[in-house]
Parts: C-alpha cells; structure tokens; sequence
C-alpha cells in the first residue's frame, strides 16, 4: 500500500521530466543521467501509488493523475522555494513587520519621508504607522504592541531603546498680513503682549513648557488668545488671523493660503527634539536595518554635531 510520502527531490525530478516530457533532456536539465532520473520518478509513483506517465519507446505523456498532479507539484516547489527566500530575507533583515507610533507633529514632514525612504530601501519591509501621543507610544512600546516610535520625550528608565533623531528651531507663524509677517526681522521683544495662539497643557504640553521657559527667559508676556493640543490646528487659527505662534520650523511643510513662515532668533536650548525609540526586544537585524533608515531619513533636521 502506497505510502502517500515523497522527497522534494523526486518531485523536482517529476516536474523536469512533465516539462519536457523526454527523459534524457530532463535529466540533462538536472545535472544528472537518465538511470537515476528514471529511479527517481519509479519511487515516486510507487510512494504515492500513481502512474504518472505513460512511456513507450517512442514518447513519454502524462496520465491524468500524472497532470493533475503536476500542478499541485509545480505550485508546492515554488512555495517551497519561496519559503527558503522569505527565510534568508528574513535573516539579512529585509522583510518583516514594523509598527510605528508617531506623535501628530510628525506627520507633517517625518512620517512622509519615512514611508519614502523605507519604501526605496527595505521594499520587502510592512510599515504599519500610527499617531498616538509620547505617553502612549512609550506604553506600548514597553507592551511590545509597538516595534518603534517617535516620541517628544525619551523613554526613561534605561527600558527603551531612544535616541534624539532631530532637533530643530522653532519659527514664527504668522498672518500674511500681519506686522510681524512683515518685519524687517522679527525677535522675541515683537511677540510681547502680541495676540499668540499656543499649545494646551491636556495634549501639547511639551511645547507649551517650552514656550513658557522661552517667555520667562526672554521677559515677555505675549497675549495668549487660544490653545490647542497639534501644531495643524496652531497654523489653521494663525492662517484665520486668530494670532501668531511659535512651531516646529518642519511645520513649514503645511501650506496656507493666508499663513507665512518667518525665521526668528532664539536662545539655542530652546528647540523642538524628537526621539526614536525601540522597544526592549526590538534588537533583531530587521530593527536594526529599520533604525538606520529612519535616522538617514530624519538627518539635516537640525541635529547639533
């Protein structure tokens, strides 16, 4: 009684001698000579108990088990064959899945060249990224229900794996028809007592804490007429007149008919950072290869030397 069992082998034998349909170029094509093909495709049928091929002197065809299963044995060589390259991708790191949360300010400018970049280099690699705040990223970074994040503030600890991947100036947000949109160049002293639209403490408090070490450094007391949790809602009030703001310089990316962007001198500790973190079991090659692709896309943003 046929067992049903074979060898990857015997079907790569099978398959040759089905394609060409003659013994001798099949085992030209494999490498071999025509005894031990014919050995091969014997032991095969007696496994499966099947004839595969009817053969006489003059040709060689396949039954019709011998064709019906030479479509499932084509299809499982390729799966196969498949399986053993998705394998060695994964070992060289480029293919995988990758979950990134990003908090909402990165969406402007980082998300996007994120996508791009890891797009061209790691085709193979599945971005999957969300927008959650620092907190919750951190928290899921440390749950493993997140590969990386970019965050405003570094995980703490020692659990995570975080790095500053920019750092950049804020600039000033102004009306176009505004004087300060047309100052000759715009300081600090311009913003005091200026109507000035600005981050909530609830969700936009790492900014808020800047602008107000800022104003206390610099002595001045803008006119605070509105605060908000993300920089889009800052620039869309600013772009309705509502007042001017201070934002992340890669906010230029969001455009607006009524919004210009103009730079302004600041003390250099005051600056906008963002850090990429890894979670604790996040070290594989992939990771790895992640990470770097990431900050590639993220240099010239402002990084100090």
């Amino acid at each position: 009684m046929a067992s049903g069992h074979f060898e990857f082998h015997q079907l790569r034998c099978f398959v040759a001698v089905a394609e060409e349909l003659n013994f001798r170029r099949a085992a030209e094509r494999l490498n071999m000579t025509q005894p031990p093909l014919s050995r091969q495709i014997r032991l095969l049928e007696h496994g499966i108990g099947l004839t595969l091929f009817d053969r006489s002197t003059r040709s060689v065809r396949l039954t019709a088990a011998g064709e019906n299963f030479f479509a499932s044995a084509t299809e499982l060589l390729e799966r196969a064959e498949y399986a053993v390259l998705s394998a060695r991708q994964a070992e060289r790191g480029e293919i995988g899945t990758v979950a990134m949360g990003f908090v909402p300010s990165a969406a402007l400018e980082f998300v996007p060249r994120i996508v791009v970049a890891l797009a061209e280099r790691l085709p193979g690699v599945t971005f999957s990224p969300t927008e959650m705040m620092s907190y919750e990223i951190n928290e899921a970074l440390l749950s493993g229900r997140l590969d990386c994040g970019l965050t405003r503030t570094p995980g703490r600890g020692g659990e995570l794996d975080s790095r500053r991947a920019v750092s950049e100036p804020f600039v000033l947000a102004a009306p176009a028809d505004s004087l300060l949109a047309r100052a000759e160049a715009p300081t600090l002293a311009d913003l005091d007592g200026a109507a000035f639209v600005g981050y909530s403490a609830e969700r936009g408090g790492y900014l808020r804490e800047i602008h107000q070490r800022l104003f206390a450094t610099a002595a001045i007391a803008p006119r605070i007429v509105q605060e908000v949790s993300q920089t889009h809602t800052v620039l869309a009030l600013i772009d309705r007149g509502i007042g001017v703001g201070l934002v992340p310089a890669s906010a230029r990316a969001m455009r607006l008919e009524n919004l210009v962007f103009r730079d302004i001198e600041l003390p250099q500790r005051f600056r906008s950072d963002i850090y990429l973190s890894f979670g604790p079991k996040r070290r594989s090659l992939l990771h790895r290869r992640v990470k770097e692709v990431i900050l590639d896309a993220l240099a010239g943003f402002g990084m100090p030397g």
